[in-house]
């Protein structure tokens, strides 16, 4: 069981899968501290019709049955996104039958609820990679993430950055120590305050009953604070203020110059 899978059905007390949606979308009801969400994750789905998409990525189906995931869930439930995915499904036939039109529906899905007033969570126990984590996970007011090396952030995986630059594996790596903006660890995509809170644990992809009642309280207290419905534009506030200064400075004079 991947890492995703692990935490949308053990987050939850009371889980209930949903058998509604295509094999590669875990769908799971339940409640945190008596309170009612839904979970949803991407998985790999062996078998799926279109092979760019067949080991956890977002893709055409994915992308659509993600945002039909989000506005058909029940009212009264809060959404935890569960990011755990390589990235987009990157192929000839994705990209020719409009992928991200398939993306966009999922982002446009978790933002527009959010503006109406559901709470939207996410938790990164896994990869966080490209137009993945942009469809789905990015959209959330809140955000969490586990402390550990296996949780990764970027817009490209790593051999592709060496692909595209030329370079070798242990040179993107050492150009990560010295510019953050190029770094793929959790704990600096924090520092640009992305991430609400980090949580520590001793195994991914086995959690502790209390490592799982850790999160469990600290989206609790999320949901009761509202966090859940903030735009993401407001992470480039308060908790960004030190180390997005000049990104703050640059919006701020496109602010004043239009």
């Amino acid at each position: 069981m991947t890492r995703g899978e692990t935490w949308s059905h053990r987050l939850l007390s009371d889980a209930r899968r949903s058998s509604e949606y295509p094999d590669s979308l875990r769908v799971v009801d339940g409640s945190i501290e008596s309170e009612p969400y839904r979970t949803i994750t991407i998985v790999a789905d062996p078998l799926g019709r279109f092979p760019r998409a067949r080991a956890g990525e977002v893709g055409l189906d994915e992308g659509l049955a993600l945002a039909d995931a989000v506005r058909a869930t029940e009212r009264e439930r809060s959404i935890v996104a569960i990011v755990d995915l390589p990235g987009q499904a990157f192929g000839r036939r994705e990209e020719a039958a409009g992928i991200h039109l398939s993306l966009a529906a999922a982002a446009d899905a978790y933002a527009t609820e959010r503006r109406s007033g559901r709470q939207i969570f996410a938790l990164l126990v896994g990869k966080a990679i490209s137009g993945g984590f942009l469809a789905h996970g990015l959209q959330a007011g809140w955000i969490g993430a586990l402390e550990d090396p296996g949780v990764e952030v970027h817009v490209m995986p790593a051999a592709s950055v060496a692909r595209v630059t030329r370079s070798s594996p242990q040179e993107v790596a050492r150009v990560a120590t010295v510019v953050p903006a190029t770094a793929r660890d959790v704990r600096t995509f924090a520092e640009f305050g992305a991430i609400d809170e980090l949580f520590a644990v001793r195994d991914a992809g086995d959690p502790t009953h209390a490592e799982i009642a850790t999160v469990r309280e600290a989206i609790a207290r999320a949901r009761a604070a509202a966090l859940g419905l903030r735009a993401p534009v407001e992470r480039l506030n308060a908790p960004a203020a030190g180390t997005r200064s000049l990104a703050r400075e640059v919006r701020r004079r496109i602010a004043e110059a239009w």
